[in-house]
């Protein structure tokens, strides 16, 4: 029984693991196991059957049939198996070297490909360049029959033909490839050679347009003789021009696109230069055709305009020229590409209205009413409104920059006008000889308001201001020089560069107070009054507000020569002094007593400031001094004194406020000024009353006269009391 177990056991591990011909090679190690265990089992089965069998009873026999006849079929089994094991075993061993072989042939054919790679890519690299060669020598090829050509042409109409631009575009291709492939043999040699033949063709070119213009320049001014009509010089000028643009525009774009596209630049200045000489040629052609026509306008404009004013004829010139430019523009843009000639036209149309600067300069140079340069430069600003790099600039001045042709004749304008802004300063304000009613401005003459309305420019500032009818009537009361230098500042400001400007008013300023301090002055040598003081600090009032709106840099660097060392040199000389210092040489005593370069800082604001300053102290010092009187001179009779200073205090202080309305109306101003007159006062009455109060204490005054004495703190406010009335009753 147990025997039976074991093979029932092994038979059913054969039949659930019955191998097949595709297991792999590790499966055929198992079988090879499987088959010693069988064979082991086949050994102990036949000792089975050779061993002497005990008699069973025949009750038996039946009932082990079934085993024997299962065991008869696992042996038949097992030798099949065997039978595949064997086989397997020699497919496997036949697997085992074919798989050798393909290792051998895979390790052959890896390196028969390694080293026939290179020799693929170089058959590739001489396949490409067999399929290229005849491109390649096609741009070397080339070279030859474009050289006979060129040789042989002689008609300059040639350019005009297929044939030359094909030429052309070969010449273009074979410098492009040359310029990529300098490793070629001879490519340096070539690249000469066709730099050469492209030159000549730019000659031809160039030879062509320059024909074509002479021709048509003597077509048209043959024409032109004798024509007197302006209608028919412009056709003849324009329309003549424009009919013969179409066949040179081909040839100049042609001409103008080798100067654009050539690679590298190599070639772009050679090739610039002989388009610059068509142009050249272009602008002389043009300039013969337009003299006559210009000389004719300018001397018929200085016919007519004789008698006119120089904004007028400059802005009959400016309507003439603006479409002169216009006019040549639209011409030229049909006989040449105009990127590469924009700045050229732009120089020549400079050059052909320098008849007109001159013409304009001389007017100029003639005219000396500021009022009408003024308006001559606001007519040329209008081609000055924007910066060079706005947008607005662009869109107005991209083709014809009318900004650079007529700035001479704003420059010239500007000059003429600084110098007689300055000519003019020098007359009405330096020169200025101050009167005693021409400085007090209440008492002014009925004969010196006629004379400033006479005055143009002050006519015109009071114009411009006569909508507010009090600052009219407190310009028109002021000192006749401020005045005057208020209007011209007022109509010249934006007019001129703006440091010319900033110099000019500083100069203004500084002779402004120079003349008011000398009219100052002279009437103080007359007579000092509280008028006088008040008229000079109101002028000084008035200029610093009107200066302020002009936002000007006040310091001013100024440069002169001083020769008072050359002064004391010379009397030095004269009296025998270098014989005295011996010890000095000659050329010593040259060196120290020359000329000396001064190089000067000035700034006007403070000069106007410290003016102002002194001003207001030389008021409040007579105004004080007024008050007071002899109240404080003296210790004596000190009640009656004390009772006139009160009395002094109300009485003038009024009055002096009362002259301060009329000559100052700004009310913060007189504030100011009635406070620095107080704290004065009180100054000077608080030292006299302390100084009282010593000699009291020592037994020199009495002091039942001490104590009758109006304290300081009294009197400020009464003094206090009294301003604040003044104030709220003007108001």
């Amino acid at each position: 029984m147990p025997s039976r177990s074991r093979a029932s056991s092994l038979a059913h591990a054969i039949d659930t693991k019955s191998p097949t011909v595709s297991d792999t090679t590790q499966h055929l190690y198992d079988d090879q196991d499987l088959l010693r265990k069988l064979r082991t089992i086949s050994i102990e089965c036949r000792k089975v059957h050779t061993a002497p069998v005990e008699e069973e009873p025949k009750t038996d026999v039946a009932r082990y049939s079934k085993y024997e006849g299962y065991l008869s079929s696992l042996n038949d089994r097992t030798t099949e198996y065997q039978v595949v094991i064997e086989q397997a075993q020699v497919i496997d061993q036949q697997l085992s070297l074919a798989i050798a072989k393909f290792g051998r042939v895979s390790t052959q054919t890896e390196a028969f490909a390694s080293s026939t790679g290179q020799l693929f890519k170089s058959c590739t690299d001489l396949e490409t360049l067999h399929a290229s060669l005849n491109e390649y020598m096609g741009f070397f090829d080339a070279l030859d029959p474009i050289v006979r050509v060129l040789h042989h042409s002689t008609s300059a109409s040639t350019v005009k033909r297929d044939s030359f631009r094909s030429r052309l575009a070969k010449i273009d291709a074979s410098l492009e490839f040359l310029e990529q492939h300098k490793d070629f043999k001879d490519a340096e040699t070539y690249r000469i050679k066709f730099k050469q033949c492209l030159l000549r063709c730019c000659n031809m070119m160039a030879s062509y347009l320059t024909s074509s213009l002479k021709t048509l320049y003597s077509e048209v001014a043959k024409s032109l003789e004798g024509v007197t009509q302006l209608g028919t010089q412009d056709a003849l000028l324009y329309n003549k021009f424009k009919s013969r643009a179409a066949d040179f525009y081909s040839v100049s774009e042609e001409l103008s696109n080798r100067c654009l596209s050539t690679g590298s630049g190599r070639y772009h200045d050679d090739v610039k230069t002989i388009l610059q000489n068509c142009y050249g040629e272009y602008f002389q052609i043009r300039s013969k055709l337009l003299q006559p026509l210009i000389r004719s306008q300018l001397n018929e404009l200085n016919t007519s305009d004789s008698g006119s004013s120089l904004v007028k004829y400059i802005q009959d010139n400016l309507l003439f020229y603006s479409q002169l430019c216009q006019n040549e523009y639209d011409l030229i843009t049909q006989f040449f590409p105009h990127a590469e000639g924009k700045e050229d036209f732009n120089k020549w149309l400079f050059r052909l209205c320098e008849p007109l600067h001159d013409r304009v300069r001389e007017r100029v140079l003639r005219e000396n009413e500021v009022m009408v340069l003024c308006d001559s430069v606001t007519l040329l600003s209008k081609f000055y409104q924007f910066e060079e790099d706005s947008k607005e600039y662009q869109d107005q001045f991209s083709n014809v920059q009318l900004d650079k042709v007529f700035e001479p004749l704003l420059q010239d304008v500007q000059y003429r006008l600084i110098f007689r802004a300055q000519m003019y300063v020098e007359t009405n304000i330096v020169n200025f000889k101050p009167t005693k009613d021409a400085f007090i401005i209440n008492h002014r003459k009925p004969s010196f308001t006629i004379v400033e309305n006479s005055n143009d420019i002050v006519g015109s500032f009071l114009k411009s201001i006569s909508d507010f009818e009090g600052e009219v009537e407190e310009m028109r009361s002021c000192y006749p020089p401020v005045l005057r230098a208020v209007a011209l500042l007022s109509r010249i400001y934006q007019m001129v560069n703006s440091s010319i400007f900033d110099n000019l008013a500083h100069h203004i300023v500084h002779d402004c107070i120079e003349s008011l301090r000398s009219a100052f002055q002279l009437v103080q040598q007359s007579e000092d009054t509280l008028e006088s003081r008040l008229a000079y600090l109101k002028n000084l009032l008035m200029l610093r507000k009107q200066v302020q709106a002009f936002e000007i840099q006040y310091v001013c660097n100024e440069k002169y020569v001083d020769f008072s060392g050359l002064t004391e040199f010379l009397k030095s000389l004269a009296s025998g002094g270098i014989r005295a210092a011996s010890s000095t040489s000659v050329f010593d005593l040259t060196v120290e007593g020359g000329p000396l370069v001064v190089r000067d800082m000035v700034d006007a604001r403070s000069e106007l400031t410290l003016e102002l300053r002194n001003a207001v102290k030389g008021l409040t010092t007579a105004v004080v001094k007024n008050v007071l009187g002899d109240c404080i001179d003296s210790h004596d009779d000190l009640l009656a004194k004390n009772v006139q200073l009160r009395a002094n205090i109300e009485a003038i202080l009024p009055r002096v406020h009362e002259r301060m309305c009329h000559f100052v109306k700004d009310v913060e101003i007189r504030f100011h000024l009635i406070d620095a007159i107080q704290e004065s006062l009180v100054r000077s009455y608080a030292a006299f009353y302390d100084t009282v109060a010593e000699e009291a204490a020592d037994g020199k005054v009495s002091m039942d006269d001490f104590s009758e004495l109006v304290y300081v703190d009294v009197l400020v406010d009464l003094i206090n009391n009294l301003a604040s009335s003044l104030e709220n009753d003007n108001a």
